[in-house]
């Protein structure tokens, strides 16, 4: 990833084309539901598409190995790929302001309930509104977002409220992450601080990578930290908005927890490289308010080329006190439903929930509650492939669904929708395929280079066993070679030893008298 190199242009403008498709939750029965004669039936309607555009801009390299940016997105509209215009497209939506402030009046107390209906019923707010695609998405006026913007404008800083803007409205974010020589120091400082006095140099030498690294996570509350996983965000490692506290704060050690830490999560552009199957990755983007846990399914190839499929886990949009990765989520001790994540603290404490399309792996109940839901694997899972060897993403489908919580039994006019979770959108952000160049990258990574290797080394071994020969015949070929005899008295023939070992003289005898051996004795100058 250092400055000029190949992979760090392709992080700074990832050639890849993402899109996002959208699907909106049409309400069917107006009339009837809020009669109280039908439950809620919905119809799906999508998608429409939009590309997204990434850039990492104003990358810094810090001196202690991490590496600082910006990212910024952009979203263009796709129309050959949507079902129709969402500006003409009209649709019939819940009223997100009124339910959302009404409910979120109900969860202070029941005074408070009641002086914010008596508040909202003179401004005369539909709870049912026929708006276009567009506006559900990128905002309407809305009288409650208008007055709410002038009375407090440091919380509320828009006068339009949409639900892809509040989702992408990601603001001007720093965020900082771990490259490998980052890595490589915490990890020594951690071997210094966390590993018992009493172990040896020559253990921990001896110990396997995979099983030392499981030895250091194993002795901390904190995410073990790899190549390229976060390592601030905005200046913190964790999530005000779900507890997180400084570290020199009294408290820290108790509210500080693997739920709200976002040190050893990714931002989803780049991973570490030598994936294992027995990998866990948390993968955090703003629009969802937390980090959400993918992990190996199966094995599998794409274009030819080996790849892993990794899926979000079962818990990922649980809540449980009993559980330090999702227990922060659960707020004065109340937890929402298996399979809805909170989305209040960053929805200005509008009740907005995230979870699965049609509330796919989450409470049964959810779905049956509204009619024109059907949970479905294959268009409502959560999938990312990834090259093993490299850690890039070759394929992903990343799907969430944005519900509204509602408790409204304090006022009659919207007594149909209370204690229900009322599905808006879901979202589908896929990478469908490789750009032409990476995808010829890869193929010569992992399809021709390791023939070209093969037959490499085959050459090298083929050219050095045909030195090995050539040199052995011109040994046995050669005129001195074949005419050679051993003759011992030749090896002593300029000796200036005058005695002749008893052995060595039987082995002369063999030889026979024929020539006379000169024996010169040894002249020692007499300095004297």
């Amino acid at each position: 990833m250092y400055e000029g190199s190949y992979l760090n242009r392709l992080w700074k403008k990832p050639p890849l084309e993402v899109f996002i498709s959208i699907y909106v939750f049409n309400v069917t029965n107006p009339v009837a539901f809020m009669r109280g004669e039908e439950r809620l039936r919905v119809q799906e309607i999508g998608p429409y598409v939009y590309q997204e555009f990434l850039e990492h801009r104003n990358s810094t390299f810090n001196q202690n190995g991490t590496l600082s940016f910006v990212p910024v997105r952009r979203q263009v509209f796709v129309p050959e790929r949507s079902v129709g215009d969402p500006k003409q497209d009209r649709i019939m939506i819940p009223n997100i302001a009124l339910l959302g402030v009404s409910s979120a009046a109900y969860r202070m107390s029941t005074f408070a309930a009641f002086a914010v209906a008596a508040a909202l019923k003179p401004l005369g707010m539909s709870p049912i509104l026929n708006i276009t695609t567009h506006d559900l998405l990128w905002g309407y006026d809305d009288p409650l977002v208008r007055i709410a913007s002038t009375l407090l404008p440091d919380i509320i800083h828009f006068q339009k409220l949409g639900v892809l803007d509040r989702m992408f409205d990601d603001g001007f974010d720093t965020v900082t992450i771990n490259l490998p020589q980052s890595v490589h120091n915490q990890r020594h400082d951690a071997e210094i601080d966390i590993l018992p006095e009493d172990i040896s140099d020559d253990l921990i030498v001896g110990l396997e990578e995979e099983y030392y690294h499981d030895l250091i996570s194993r002795s901390t509350t904190e995410e073990l930290i790899r190549d390229y996983s976060i390592d601030v965000w905005n200046g913190s490692p964790g999530l005000a908005h779900w507890g997180y506290v400084a570290k020199d704060h009294w408290d820290a050690n108790r509210r500080n927890t693997p739920c709200n830490t976002l040190q050893g999560s990714y931002d989803g552009s780049v991973f570490p490289r030598n994936i294992s199957k027995t990998e866990v990755f948390k993968v955090y983007r703003k629009a969802f308010c937390r980090t959400l846990p993918i992990a190996f399914e199966r094995e599998g190839e794409v274009d030819g080329i080996k790849a892993y499929w990794f899926s979000i886990k079962e818990n990922a949009f649980e809540s449980s006190m009993d559980d330090p990765y999702t227990s922060c989520y659960c707020k004065n001790n109340r937890c929402l439903p298996k399979g809805l994540g909170d989305l209040s603290p960053c929805w200005y404490n509008i009740p907005v929930a995230v979870s699965l399309p049609h509330f796919y792996k989450g409470d049964p109940s959810l779905s049956q509650a509204i009619d024109g839901l059907s949970p479905n694997k294959e268009k409502h899972d959560a999938v990312i492939i990834m090259q093993p060897q490299l850690g890039i993403p070759m394929k992903a489908n990343i799907r969430v669904q944005i519900s509204l919580l509602t408790n409204v039994s304090f006022n009659s006019e919207l007594r149909p929708f209370h204690n229900t979770v009322i599905p808006l959108i879901w979202a589908e952000m896929s990478l469908e395929k490789l750009t032409p160049e990476l995808i010829l990258l890869l193929n010569l990574l992992f399809g021709i280079a390791p023939y070209l290797q093969t037959g490499f080394v085959c050459v090298l071994a083929l050219l050095g066993a045909s030195l090995i020969a050539t040199a052995a015949l011109v040994l046995l070929c050669s005129s001195d070679a074949t005419t050679f005899e051993y003759d011992p008295r030749k090896s002593i023939r300029y000796s200036t030893v005058n005695i002749i070992p008893y052995p060595l003289r039987k082995e002369l005898d063999k030889y026979g008298e024929t020539e006379v051996i000169r024996r010169e004795p040894l002249l020692i100058e007499n300095v004297a």
